[in-house]
């Protein structure tokens, strides 16, 4: 063992290997972050080989020699026998005469193999030990898996097409787990392997098909489960990368559907399929059905038929369309469906209009082949095809988009222009040109273009993302499967295709998000009530839960029912509105829970960065009761407790039901709070037979949280004449749940599309003797570029109407003026004066129209807790602090 004279950091030493012996290279990255490699061909290459020298993306976001490791200075001893390289506190102990290595920080044995690490021509295989008790998390997108002891995990892309994304399934892979233990280990190859942690022995046992052993290997100091996940995801953060925060718009509700391809009528016909939206009319009311043809890879619309456009009458049709000879309401076109989520109040943030095999996004160069040279070049007339479709796609992008809507696409294939000269030119696509001149802001891979996974699938994304941040300069958003370690600095990661048909779905999908966000990717999404089959009672139910989650998308035109969120018909329509306009009003809160997973530079957080959005109960209390806890609920930061309803228990006809086994985290001093009837429960208990009225989601608070939040609105652009539903991002309001002693949080506010500067606005609740204090500090860091003239309301759970209110803006106290409803709140306060409103039985808000009677009656006999409620007059909160008191 001796230390490597060109890198001070690193210590050379020879590895005993059967009856010979291999060299290997130990790295001291940063204290708690070591790199082994043992290869025996003396390469030690900085990156691992990837399946094609084209693939140009590492799972290293930087190379070891980068200044962002400290990289300390080595030393290398022999100790009681042993060979021990050290840095620091940080020290890597190895057996002579077997090879055997243990993982030393701070003088605690962290990590210790019970077996050589074992290599062939074939992979490499490393043994660790396994103690009672032990955890695991990891893998990457392991379908209905969180903890994994006593499993065996694939670390492998799922075979293309061939559709396994079930319970069980990988929908996106990473050579990387880690142990409550204290530890973690990401492999450092692009060749799939397994992890046994305990399943076939007393071991943990961890090999990939590369006959080079390379790991990085992070130890964390001793502590509970909650600091060992944010020592282990940060150092695995600084070797792959943060994950990407994405833009604003991509926290709402996206629609999915093919646009540019099928036959529709209003009358049945042979071979159609069914599509009835009900709207606000009642569940099993006829509604208005329509039908559609085709929904397949080399549909050829029949000559005189209406058929599916982007843009309807106004489709840009040039001379190669001649071909194309169907008609294109706007019935069928994709503005239609933009319009008719405005009508029925529907938040939606963006939409993929050609997510279908064989749909492109314009009908120019209509199933025409050719035009390709012996050299690979496209012909004048093809180029001319593609940029008319271009053109077509320009024109539903600003049409989406003044309406507050955010385009995307799906990449079925390849990205660019093909060379094959059998494709049809309608379906030949220029990602480019889609971004830069149609304004598209949103990709989506399929298995098809990443399905081979691997080094093949990280590049992919890699490409998609730097060409929506270099032509845009906004952040991407970028959707995959297929992914691998360093995936999340690049795109989120949906589960794959399912049948939403029954429970199973959202039963599967519960711990799936758990899972993968305790792997290193916090960006987790899947499709609402699958993209197969249907039920409209589980679409409800997985509607509510995933409106607590970073990413929801509606994958329409695949299942036996409409996927839109207003296809059902009342109670349905109304009660996905209302868990759409909550994820709405959420928004502050989310966004700053994504700006802690994402550990955006310069942001403190709330004590919890790297911690995901979506977070395992077990990060809060470690002795959580019971699988229920475990897999099928989840906290959304440290405030809100989800407990999906995931099964029928005792449900009626209409799908109201009960919920077991909820379990509430910490002690009798822990108390949560029903967000909708301000019932407070203590926490160490398990709740069973909590009433789950189909419209109602078990969802908590934890007493003593802020919340930060918008008022209700349909997506995140400003709102105008033809957005009526848009953002006002100077009207922020504040929920209070005080409790006994002082709470705070940190607000994290950016412009959500570019990013690159934020402000923070400190939150605190104070409730001392009789008196409860709840104030906004002033804004916090470089607010250039933020309208700082807000109104601020700040709502707080009571117990009982206040004796006394009293509120300062600054230093000036205002005069305050009692109003009688809410619809009163919301005007404007003048200058020196705000309005305050006790209730005391707040209604719950839906945000249903009044011809939606059966959501109405569902939640006619129920209402929230006390609330006092406090509005100021618009006000410079970079420059002044508002404070409320509200004395018993």
């Amino acid at each position: 063992m001796r230390i490597d004279s060109e890198r001070p950091n690193q210590v050379l030493l020879s590895m005993p290997a059967g009856e010979k012996s291999v060299e290997g290279r130990i790295a001291f990255l940063d204290e708690g972050i070591v790199r082994v490699t043992l290869d025996p061909t003396g390469e030690f290459a900085p990156y691992a080989r990837p399946l094609s020298p084209d693939h140009l993306a590492r799972i290293q976001a930087q190379p070891d020699n980068s200044d962002a490791y400290a990289r300390p200075a080595a030393v290398a001893t022999e100790e009681g026998g042993e060979l021990v390289a050290r840095a620091g506190g940080t020290s890597v102990r190895v057996d002579p005469s077997s090879g055997m290595m243990a993982f030393c920080l701070g003088g605690r044995t962290v990590l210790r193999e019970t077996a050589p690490v074992r290599l062939t021509s074939r992979g490499s295989t490393q043994t660790l030990e396994l103690t009672i008790g032990e955890r695991f998390f990891g893998g990457g997108t392991q379908n209905g898996r969180v903890d994994h002891a006593g499993s065996v995990v694939r670390i492998v892309t799922t075979p293309m097409n061939s559709n396994q994304w079930g319970d069980g399934g990988v929908a996106s892979p990473s050579p990387f787990f880690w142990s409550s233990a204290g530890y973690g280990v990401l492999r450092n190859t692009f060749a799939p392997g397994s992890y046994d942690f305990g399943a076939t022995g007393d071991a943990v046992v961890a090999e990939h098909d590369d006959p080079v052993f390379d790991a990085y290997v992070f130890l964390a100091e001793p502590g509970d489960l909650r600091s060992t996940a944010q020592s282990i995801l940060r150092a695995y953060y600084r070797v792959t990368g943060a994950p990407a925060l994405l833009p604003e718009f991509a926290f709402y509700l996206g629609h999915l559907n093919a646009y540019n391809r099928d036959a529709w009528s209003r009358e049945p016909e042979g071979g159609a399929q069914a599509w009835t939206v009900r709207g606000s009319a009642p569940a099993g009311s006829p509604g208005v059905t329509r039908y559609e043809l085709g929904r397949r890879r080399g549909y050829v619309v029949p000559e005189g038929h209406d058929a599916e456009s982007l843009n309807g009458e106004d489709e840009v049709l040039r001379s190669s369309a001649h071909r194309y000879r169907g008609h294109t309401p706007y019935e069928f076109s994709a503005r239609a469906i933009v319009d008719e989520h405005a009508r029925y109040d529907m938040p939606l943030g963006w939409i993929l209009p050609n997510d279908g095999y064989g749909a492109g996004y314009g009908h120019n160069g209509y199933e025409m082949t050719g035009g390709v040279d012996d050299a690979g070049q496209s012909s004048p007339e093809r180029l001319a095809a593609i940029a008319a479709n271009v053109d077509n796609l320009a024109s539903f992008s600003a049409y989406a988009n003044e309406r507050g809507v955010e385009v995307g696409l799906w990449a079925q294939s390849q990205i660019t222009p093909s060379s094959d000269p059998s494709v049809t030119w309608q379906n030949l696509r220029d990602f480019h040109a889609e971004v830069s001149r149609a304004g598209v802001r949103a990709l989506k891979t399929d298995e098809e273009w990443v399905g081979d996974g691997y080094s093949f699938g990280l590049n992919a994304t890699r490409q998609g993302h730097e060409i929506l941040s270099d032509l845009t300069g906004q952040r991407p958003f970028v959707l995959t499967l297929d992914g691998w370690a360093g995936t999340q600095r690049y795109a989120a990661v949906w589960s794959g295709d399912q049948d939403g048909s029954d429970w199973e779905y959202i039963r599967m999908h519960v711990p799936t998000y758990v899972g993968q966000g305790l792997s290193g990717n916090p960006n987790v999404g899947s499709d609402v009530d699958g993209i197969f089959g249907g039920s409209e009672v589980v679409a409800t139910r997985d509607f509510q839960w995933k409106a607590l989650t970073p990413i929801m998308l509606d994958m329409d035109g695949w299942g036996t029912l409409p996927k839109l969120p207003y296809a059902a018909g009342d109670p349905h329509t109304g009660i996905r509105r209302m868990y759409l306009k909550l994820k709405s009003r959420l928004m502050p809160y989310i966004l700053t829970c994504a700006a802690s997973a994402s550990c955006v530079e310069g942001w403190q957080g709330n004590d919890d960065l790297a911690l995901p959005m979506v977070r395992s109960v077990l990060l809060e209390d470690g002795s959580a009761r019971g699988e229920d806890a475990e897999k099928y609920e989840f906290l959304l930061g440290d405030a809100l407790l989800v407990a999906p309803v995931w099964r029928a228990v005792s449900a009626d006809a209409a799908g109201n039901d009960v919920r077991d086994g909820i379990y509430l985290p910490g002690t009798e001093n822990d108390v949560w709070v029903d967000w909708f009837t301000g019932e407070r429960h203590v926490g160490g208990q398990v709740l069973d037979g909590f009433d789950a009225p189909l419209w109602k989601l078990p969802l908590f608070v934890r007493e003593g949280a802020i919340v930060p939040c918008y008022e209700a609105h349909n997506n995140p652009r400003p709102a105008g004449p033809l957005n009526p539903g848009g953002l006002d991002r100077t009207r922020r309001v504040v929920e209070f749940w005080p409790a006994p002693g002082e709470s705070r949080f940190a607000a994290y506010e950016d412009d959500g599309r570019v990013g690159g500067g934020h402000v923070t606005t400190a939150y605190s609740c104070c409730w001392a003797g009789g008196e409860v204090t709840l104030l906004a500090e002033p804004w916090r860091d470089d607010c250039d570029g933020f309208d700082p003239l807000r109104v601020t309301t700040f709502r707080a759970t009571v117990r009982s109407r206040p004796a006394r209110v009293s509120a300062w803006l600054g230093d000036e106290e205002l005069e305050l003026v009692e109003v009688a409803d809410a619809a009163a709140l919301a005007a404007e306060p003048a200058p020196g004066t705000a309005a305050w409103l006790y209730e005391e039985a707040p209604a719950v808000e839906t945000f249903a129209p009044e011809e939606e009677r059966a959501l109405a009656d569902m939640v006619a006999g129920t209402h929230g807790a006390p609330r006092v409620s406090v509005r100021f007059p618009r006000a410079n909160v970079a420059e002044l602090s508002q404070r409320v008191v509200l004395l018993d």
